[in-house]
């Protein structure tokens, strides 16, 4: 199964406000999680019927541990499936290879980004 990547970023990005668009930090999973596997970040211990995309907004980057976010789960054709905040980011304890930064805010610090390049999707 295929994924355009680009669409799912976009719609990632454009469910910000203008606020969160230009504070946050934005990152999807780059990887198609299958129909019944468990979501592998923590809070949403829960899987879905149908295949699924995971993005993860840093909505308060500039603050260690514990800190707003939000988890989207998509679904792999498009459309954002369910949304869920969340006080602290997937990678506490490791980063996943899978990870791809596809926004980061004008006011967002570069050094809050955990991962190296941003894919230039949108």
């Amino acid at each position: 199964m295929k994924c355009n990547w680009k669409a799912l970023a976009t719609e990632v990005i454009t469910s910000l406000s203008q606020n969160e668009r230009e504070e946050s930090i934005a990152y999807i999973e780059q990887r198609i999680i299958p129909a019944g596997e468990k979501l592998p970040w923590p809070g949403i211990m829960q899987s879905f019927v149908e295949p699924v995309v995971i993005a993860f907004i840093d909505l308060e980057p500039a603050l260690n541990w514990t800190h707003r976010g939000r988890y989207l789960v998509l679904d792999v054709e498009g459309g954002i499936r369910h949304k869920l905040d969340v006080d602290r980011p997937p990678f506490l304890t490791h980063v996943s290879p899978h990870l791809r930064l596809i926004h980061q805010g004008l006011q967002a610090p570069d050094w809050s980004v955990v991962t190296s390049t941003m894919v230039q999707y949108v």
